[in-house]
Parts: structure tokens; sequence; C-alpha cells
């Protein structure tokens, strides 16, 4: 059979239409949000409290949701991802919830000022930042208090957070690991305010 010239480039044409037709994405993002209800803030205001560094491990800090589908494999979702990079998300819902427990004039991130250190600080480890395999999350963090303008640590804890969810999803995910920064949050705040009335 004889292919005309027309007939090629008729089907080129289609071709790169196809190629450039958009295509509906099936990504959906997710954001952290702050937890903690202003009828639960401190009676002490700080003028200022610093959070950082904030650490995760490197499985974390990517832009895929990441579930735990056994002791030692990962998962990372195909569609369910952070708005923003985790970290500055982690930061944000973070200082919020503190800054209402305290509460704080402001929350300074890491590095501040040496010259102008805020009151207190908190530096906080993340072990664990996930869901599992059936939809519940863990959240694991190790916080140090300490003067913002540095010296020994004033108090140390670890922070266990699970919570059991109905719905497999990411907004589900997303949500309760929400709360579990808001339990971060209460445990720092509440040394925090033991460090000052000593």
């Amino acid at each position: 059979m004889k292919v005309t010239n027309g007939v090629l480039l008729a089907l080129a044409l289609g071709t790169e239409a196809c190629l450039l037709e958009p295509h509906p994405s099936t990504s959906r993002y997710y954001t952290l949000s702050p937890e903690v209800a202003p009828a639960e803030a401190g009676r002490a205001p700080l003028p200022s409290f610093g959070l950082g560094p904030l650490t995760l491990p490197p499985y974390l800090d990517r832009s895929e949701v990441v579930t735990r589908v056994g002791r030692d494999q990962l998962s990372y979702s195909g569609n369910d991802r952070w708005a923003a990079p985790l970290p500055q998300l982690l930061a944000r819902a973070l200082a919020e919830d503190l800054r209402l427990l305290l509460p704080a004039g402001e929350v300074v991130a890491w590095p501040w000022s040496r010259s102008s250190p805020p009151e207190l600080s908190a530096s906080v480890d993340f072990l664990r930042f996930e869901a599992e395999a059936g939809g519940s999350v863990v959240l694991v963090a190790r916080w140090t208090l300490q003067p913002g303008g540095g010296g020994p640590a004033l108090a140390t804890g670890e922070t266990r957070f699970h919570e059991p969810s109905t719905a497999d999803d990411g907004a589900a995910s997303a949500a309760a690991l929400s709360r579990g920064l808001a339990a971060v949050a209460r445990d720092v705040a509440q040394a925090a305010e033991r460090a000052r009335s000593h």
C-alpha cells in the first residue's frame, strides 16, 4: 500500500497533538495545620521563643508521603505529596502551636541573632513521622529545651504519638500527624513553663 506524504503529515500532526494535550494530574497535595486551641494558652507569656533546629530522617525529607509497610520497608506514594518541603510544613505548624501554648509574642526560627536571642528555645529530632499500612500514624520526637542564648539543657524529653485511623488516605494521615505535632508542642510548652517557674 502506498502512503502519501499528506497521510504521513496528518499522522505526525495527530501524534504531536496527543503529546501536547494536557492530561489531568492525579496528584493530591497535603499540608500540616496547627491543632492547639486558643483556650489552651499559657498564663505567663514569653516575649519570644526559639524553635530549631528541626531534624528528620533523610527518608522522610522528600515530597512523596511515606507509608511504613513493614519494620524495614517503606512505600512512597505515587499520588499523595506534601504541598511544600516537609521541614517547612513541620516548622510552621509546630511554631504556631507553641505560640498559642506559651503564649509567645514571637516564635523565632533557628538560627537566630546572637545579639538578641529568644528567652528559651527547643530543638526537635523527629525519629518517626509517617503513616502505617492501614492508616495509623506514628510520631516519635526527641526534644531539648535550653536558653535561647545557649547553655546547658533545661529539660529533655521524648514525645510518642500513635493514632489509629479509620480512613486509610492521605488527608486522614496528614490531619493525624498535625495532631501529633500538637502533642510535641504541649510537652515542650509544659517543660518551658516548669523551667521558668524555677
